[in-house]
């Protein structure tokens, strides 16, 4: 049977898992995050050979980023201003600031090296994840132990909803993906931070918080927090000193993220508080039929870690947290401060607790490693154990496996080298199916899914653009 190449780069990412364990079975140092890191690279780039750009936000994230390579410091969707467009509207609008500008800066740096492919788009996430499983690895190694920190980082490499988040088959993608691996890096900085006493781990903690402000702005205000639970449970620091680190790390976090929020005010005002409005609008409104209830991102926690989780975070708040606070203290903030914070949201969407992803990890596979080495004395009591414990690291494995899904690829949208043949530069496209794919495939000026008035196309025509097509579903508000 004749497999595609994203079906064999899954079977070679599984294929890693057992070799990273008998690997650390044997107590070989470096081979078993090397095998890790290989398994979520592996998943990550299988998925993200899918041909098309996704319909959800990628499609949009993609096209602001290949106007990018022309123009870093102004983002835009619809590039020329002469083009009809919806002021501050993240579907229809000329400057686009619906997401900050590191992970669109980071594709459009890929875009530039390897042309707009889809591929392409997705290559800074994957490159990305792997490096956030190897400092997962390491935090985890030096705050917990060997064991925790190769089943934390083996939950890590092949959690589902991370590898679709990083192909760009759902929504928030590459931002949530840089927002992930960001606070990861920031928060192992700053467990350096406390563990040796360091301003230069405390600057660098707070440089990567600034970037992770730059990723998804507010839900990164996760790092100082889960920082301040980092100093607190190393007792040796002197409070005062531990206030100078904790500064050093809020000054440098603000001299990265403010600049940029500083020059879209200046420059694009009135898009950027209707981008501050809508943020703030998931709070109060079910956007686009999104609202949940209250308990919707604890009931999304079996499926995305498996119907197990819940007993490992229940565990792990009665008696790990109680018993050892101080220890334990910032893996709480990291799990259960995103889960409070959005559930009071009206909008809710699986992506939003994504940052908590490495915590959850963590203390899954702290109880994993409790069941595995409990000395309890009834046969029946160790084998109940060993049973949740491989149920811990089984079902999170099939639920990667439903979304990597390698035996079944999704069918392409549409053909990119079809959809764009014989486009030209300066030209208008209405009536196209997929119009913010067409603009990313091809030099095009403009594509709607409408039909502008007739106004609208005859000043294109005397500007000098020549429009295409005539459906029968007719524009909006020509502005």
């Amino acid at each position: 049977m004749a497999f595609a190449p994203s079906t064999w780069l899954a079977f070679a990412g599984y294929a890693c898992l057992p070799v990273a364990l008998l690997h650390h079975r044997r107590s070989v140092k470096c081979w078993p995050i090397v095998f890790l890191t290989l398994c979520a690279g592996l998943l990550r780039f299988s998925a993200s050979l899918d041909s098309d750009l996704h319909e959800w936000d990628e499609r949009y994230h993609a096209l602001v980023a290949k106007h990018l390579v022309e123009h870093p410091l102004r983002p835009t969707l619809y590039d020329d201003a002469r083009l009809p467009h919806e002021a501050g509207s993240w579907a229809h609008g000329h400057v686009w600031l619906n997401k900050p500008p590191l992970p669109l800066w980071a594709i459009a740096a890929s875009i530039a090296t390897f042309g707009t492919e889809p591929w392409a788009v997705r290559l800074p996430s994957v490159l990305l994840s792997m490096l956030a499983t190897v400092l997962l690895y390491q935090l985890v190694r030096e705050r917990v132990s060997r064991n925790v920190a190769l089943w934390s980082a083996m939950l890590f490499a092949m959690n589902g909803h991370l590898v679709e988040l990083a192909s760009g088959r759902t929504s928030n993608d590459h931002p949530d993906t840089f927002l992930v691996c960001m606070v990861l890096a920031a928060l192992f900085a700053a467990s350096r931070t406390a563990l040796k006493n360091s301003a230069l781990w405390a600057s660098l903690a707070g440089f990567l918080g600034g970037l992770a402000f730059m990723s998804k702005m507010w839900p990164s205000l996760l790092v100082p927090l889960v920082a301040v639970g980092f100093l607190i449970a190393q007792r040796t620091l002197p409070w005062r000193r531990k206030l100078g680190l904790f500064g050093v790390l809020m000054v440098l976090g603000s001299l990265v993220s403010v600049p940029w929020f500083c020059y879209v005010q200046w420059h694009f005002p009135e898009v950027a508080a209707a981008a501050s409005a809508a943020h703030w609008q998931h709070f109060t409104v079910g956007l686009e039929d999104h609202a949940r209830p209250w308990y919707y991102y604890f009931a999304q926690l079996p499926m995305i870690h498996g119907e197990a989780a819940p007993v490992a975070v229940v565990w792990f708040l009665a008696f790990p947290l109680r018993t050892a606070w101080r220890q334990h203290l910032p893996w709480a903030l990291w799990m259960i401060v995103p889960f409070l914070v959005f559930s009071c949201a009206v909008t809710k969407m699986p992506g939003y607790t994504a940052i908590a992803v490495p915590a959850i990890c963590v203390v899954i596979c702290m109880t994993f490693d409790q069941a595995m080495t409990s000395t309890a004395t009834r046969s029946s009591t160790r084998i109940a154990l060993r049973v949740v414990a491989a149920l811990l690291v089984v079902l999170p494995l099939r639920f990667s496996w439903d979304r990597v899904r390698p035996l079944k690829p999704a069918p392409p949208r549409y053909d990119a080298e079809e959809l764009a043949h014989g486009m030209m530069e300066n030209t208008i496209v209405m009536g196209s199916e997929h119009p913010i794919e067409l603009m990313f495939h091809s030099p095009i000026a403009g594509a709607y899914s409408f039909t502008l008035p007739d106004t609208t196309i005859q000043r294109l025509e005397r500007s000098g653009f020549v429009v295409l097509g005539a459906p029968s579903v007719h524009s909006p508000t020509d502005q």
